[in-house]
């Protein structure tokens, strides 16, 4: 059996403290297999049809998931596909430093090689997994040849990296794949979580509405497989709506 993972980003890879800069850069990472993907597709179908999206646009947070009440029906009709598995990556930009957050094609790749090793380890462990094709969203501006060739060394020169299981990584426009449009989605709801809005208030209802479906390891915790947090897991494992009760996360919200 195939693993198909779609990655989308959500944020920019501007420097913290700079113009228009968002505070987070993140991106999560939709798997399913063959037997899976046609009941993905048909929830975005249902979604576009519902939510009105003309045929000739891709289906976007920004652009068709504003209100809440869209937002938390998007979030219950991804909920109810089964056999999804989610992981997401995110870097909080204000507390990271060294040379990869001074240039925007190495905060990029870093992030995208740490949501890669964790597409590779679920595909790894999903049962009777042949495979796996990885295709991240295009990103425009940015060269995609190279990152190509940094996953691909990165994961060759880790010897935890089941890399042989990839089939085919590449970047794919958002109207290629109906998956690409569900992946956007879930990526919105990592930006409500972690992204304060309007009075420095989040919204992570819609997050965890999907949360069954986001990749568990250690102790049924998602921290770090399905909901890592840059530059250290401490700051997701502190987050005021993550109720994990593992002793990692115990231990981190202890007086």
């Amino acid at each position: 059996m195939v693993i198909y993972a779609y990655i989308d980003e959500t944020g920019d890879r501007g420097l913290a403290g700079t113009k228009g800069s968002s505070p987070i850069f993140g991106m999560a990472a939709v798997l399913v297999s063959e037997k899976s993907a046609p009941k993905l597709r048909a929830a975005v179908t249902d979604l576009r049809a519902t939510f009105s999206v003309p045929h000739t646009k891709v289906m976007s947070w920004k652009e068709h998931v504003k209100s809440h009440a869209r937002r938390q029906y998007a979030a219950k009709t991804l909920a109810a596909v089964p056999d999804v598995w989610v992981s997401y990556v995110y870097c909080q930009k204000d507390q990271v430093s060294g040379a990869y957050t001074q240039n925007r094609e190495l905060f990029y790749n870093y992030v995208a090689f740490k949501l890669y090793k964790n597409i590779l380890w679920a595909a790894r462990n999903w049962q009777g997994t042949a495979g796996v094709h990885t295709r991240y969203g295009h990103v425009r501006g940015h060269d995609h040849t190279g990152t190509k060739q940094y996953l691909e060394f990165q994961a060759s020169m880790d010897p935890k990296v089941p890399h042989r299981l990839e089939r085919g990584l590449q970047w794919v426009s958002a109207d290629k794949y109906l998956e690409s449009q569900a992946a956007d989605l879930y990526g919105g709801f990592l930006r409500a979580a972690v992204w304060p809005a309007e009075f420095d208030l989040v919204e992570p209802q819609y997050l965890k509405t999907v949360w069954p479906q986001v990749r568990k390891g250690y102790d049924e915790c998602a921290i770090p497989l399905g909901f890592m947090s840059m530059p250290d897991n401490g700051i997701a494992r502190k987050l005021d709506w993550n109720d994990c009760v593992c002793k990692y996360c115990n231990a981190v919200r202890a007086p």
